[in-house]
Formats: C-alpha cells, sequence, structure tokens
C-alpha cells in the first residue's frame, strides 16, 4: 500500500514536501500527553485520554473529530513459526463525503501480539500520535493518500516534538543510538489484507517487522 513500486505521483511528491505542522499544539494537549505517559494499564482509562488529546489536536488544527478505539486485545501478527514477522499496532480508517472527510476512527491494540502483555504507555502514544498523523495529512492537508514518506514521519516528530515527547519514537535512521545503519538488510513488513471496508474509506495500517 506504501511501497515505490512505480514512479512517485502527485501525493507521494505532495507527502514528502511537507515536512512541518500547521498548527500549534496547546499547553492542553502537552498536558493530556503526559497524563497518557502516566496512565496506568486500564484500557478504558488510555482511551479515554487518547479521546481528550485527539479532540484537542484536532480542534487546534480544525479537523473533523476522530473517534479513538482501544482494542483490549493482541496485536494482529503473522508468525512464521520461528519468528514473529510482523505486527500491526494500530490503523487510521476514514470515510469521506463529497471529497472531504466525514468521519474517521483511530483503532489501537492495547496487548503485545505473543506475549499478550498490556503495551507501554510510549508505545500507545507513539501510535495514537502516528494514526492522528494520518488524519492529519486527509482532513487537514486534504491529501487523497497518506503513504509512510520521509515527509510523513517529519510530521509526526514535529507533533511529538511540540507536545514535548519525542522521545516516544524511534530514534532516526541516521542517529548513532540507531540499531540498524543504511546498507543493513532488514525484511520488510508486509501490510495484512485489509478487511472489507465501506465505498470512499480508507486504512492505514501501523505495522513493524521483526526486531
Amino acid at each position: 500500500m506504501f511501497g515505490r513500486s512505480r514512479p512517485a505521483d502527485a501525493a507521494y511528491r505532495r507527502s514528502q514536501q511537507e515536512i512541518g505542522l500547521r498548527f500549534r499544539p496547546t499547553v492542553v494537549a502537552r498536558g493530556l500527553a503526559e497524563r497518557i505517559l502516566q496512565s496506568g494499564d486500564d484500557a478504558a482509562e488510555r482511551r479515554r485520554l487518547a479521546q481528550l488529546l485527539v479532540d484537542e489536536l484536532s480542534g487546534e488544527a480544525g479537523l473533523s473529530r476522530v473517534e479513538v478505539a482501544v482494542a483490549d486485545k493482541p496485536q494482529v501478527h503473522e508468525h512464521d513459526g520461528q519468528r514473529l514477522q510482523s505486527k500491526t499496532y494500530g490503523y487510521y480508517r476514514c470515510w469521506f463525503e463529497d471529497g472531504r472527510v466525514s468521519r474517521a476512527r483511530i483503532r489501537i491494540y492495547h496487548r503485545t501480539a505473543r506475549l499478550q502483555k498490556v503495551i507501554t504507555p510510549k508505545v500507545f502514544l507513539n501510535t495514537l500520535l502516528h494514526e492522528f498523523t494520518h488524519h492529519y495529512d486527509f482532513d487537514g492537508l486534504r491529501m487523497m493518500r497518506s503513504p509512510h514518506t520521509t515527509g510523513f514521519y517529519a510530521r509526526l516528530r514535529a507533533l511529538a516534538g511540540a507536545l514535548d515527547v519525542s522521545f516516544v519514537l524511534p530514534p532516526e535512521p541516521d542517529d548513532p543510538s540507531h540499531p540498524y545503519r543504511p546498507g543493513t538488510p532488514r525484511k520488510a513488513a508486509p501490510l495484512p489484507a485489509p478487511a472489507p471496508m465501506p465505498y470512499g474509506a480508507y486504512a492505514a495500517a501501523r505495522t513493524a517487522g521483526a526486531e
């Protein structure tokens, strides 16, 4: 869905060019992000705080409301019998009417793929901000696709930085502490087959390959 098997189209180029945010998160939003990091293991409470945060961000950015759902179940994953091949942290879906987002939803899996432990607050917030960035792309930047480009991750980092929670994101590839160096082989994580969606819907799943 997000690969470059053909020359970059307009949506891909647009995503690459947009590297910052056109709004500034409020003090309230920063406080809510911190409260998520201090939250316990209760899925309902995390969902409540996540909804408050995305409502605050959406209001400041002039976006439509996006519903947050937290599934207290293991991350969807693929395993070859020996190693975990991929897992889905969460996904974003939206529906369009007259070329605009009419409804949107973020879903986060609350437990790890294999051991079924509750994910850490950092992983939860990372996933939430990642999926919100898709919402910002569609409803704020009016993109017809939201590919995982370097521009997308620049917007995500700008959002985390504005919320004072940059540390919840993985280090950048050129960071000396990053476990992977340029040229180091790493198997790409295949996206799971998407579930059937209503006409006009879009889904973006955040997946990760085996570490």
